[in-house]
């Protein structure tokens, strides 16, 4: 297999880049004879790095994707659907072992990009079962709906003890009940509504440092006026902890566009066994129903903060829902 991204980079805090990131490196483990080519962004575990044009035309390429006479996975940043269907278009002329694209974002499609992905006859992977219904309508079998986003072994629960420690070493109060989102600082995400939790609630907000030219520099500055919360802007390797840590994990988002349609930090909280309180956004769809999530009806401050201490008092693990999506069996599915 080729694959060919321009997700790639080491570090992968933004949801795309962390689902091309950590889909990529599983395939290489599975299948080491795989090649990566990047272009834009790079990272170690690329072959190839590559400068390509608008249209994906890079004559080194070509010649690769002719000699080798292998499938390709193309695994592009989230783009407007017109110009990603016609980057798809054309790589099929090149890519005739078979083309497959991994689309993580929800976006009206236009007529012509309908008759653009049609014509082609590349397979369309998708992380959430609304995408696929959209794309199942378009080009039937060659749509293919993928669970994925959460490496379950990473993202486990904690005990008592272990949850005080790490709120001791990243200076967390013991006294509150602690609310964690992690994504963009923008407010089309609706991170404002921490904000308006009272003082009673300690809230922590993680920003990708991958987006930082998306940042509402005026919300940046209500958060860092509040005491009652934490702003963290740096890369997190260790991400884990903060869920870890947390007593629920608040997902707000509303608007497409926002989000990649698979929430990667929910079910990344749901792992570490945390209650998440959720808008119906994307894949969250077919998990609301379940233990340990709770469904967003309004986003009224009053309604948000009874909604999160419901889930803070019953303690639900949501962990069990998401195993699914555990990278093994992504990667096992997509192989197939």
């Amino acid at each position: 297999m080729i694959i060919l991204s321009n997700c790639l980079t080491p570090n992968p805090d933004e949801g795309a880049l962390n689902v091309a990131s950590s889909l990529v490196q599983r395939i290489k483990q599975a299948r080491p004879e795989t090649t990566v080519v990047t272009y834009e962004r790079q990272t170690p575990e690329s072959d190839r790095h590559l400068p390509m044009n608008k249209l994906l035309l890079n004559m080194e390429w070509i010649r690769m994707v002719r000699q080798k006479k292998e499938p390709v996975l193309y695994v592009p940043f989230p783009t407007r659907m017109l110009p990603a269907a016609v980057r798809i278009f054309i790589l099929s002329w090149f890519a005739r072992w078979g083309l497959n694209a991994l689309l993580v974002m929800h976006e009206s499609i236009s007529p012509l990009a309908k008759l653009l992905i049609k014509l082609s006859g590349a397979r369309i992977t998708t992380v959430s079962r609304t995408t696929w219904e959209t794309y199942r309508e378009i080009i039937g079998r060659r749509a293919v709906y993928l669970k994925t986003g959460v490496d379950t072994q990473r993202f486990q629960p904690v005990d008592a003890a272990q949850k005080a420690a790490l709120r001791a070493s990243y200076g967390i109060p013991a006294d509150k009940p602690v609310v964690l989102h992690v994504g963009h600082l923008k407010r089309g995400r609706n991170v404002g509504r921490l904000l308006e939790l009272g003082d009673n609630w300690h809230c922590i907000l993680v920003v990708s440092t991958q987006t930082a030219e998306e940042t509402d520099l005026q919300l940046r500055e209500e958060f860092l006026e509040k005491s009652n919360v934490t702003l963290l802007e740096d890369y997190r390797p260790t991400i884990q902890e903060l869920y870890q840590l947390a007593d629920v994990y608040l997902f707000p988002v509303t608007q497409a566009g926002n989000c990649i349609d698979v929430p990667l930090s929910a079910l990344e909280a749901a792992s570490c066994g945390i209650p998440v309180v959720a808008t119906a956004y994307g894949e969250l769809k077919e998990l609301l129903d379940k233990p340990g999530f709770y469904p967003i009806s309004s986003l009224e401050p009053a309604a948000l903060a009874a909604l999160l201490e419901q889930a803070v008092a019953e303690g639900v693990s949501p962990r069990q829902s998401v195993l699914d999506y555990d990278w093994k069996l992504a990667v096992t599915n997509l192989l197939l």
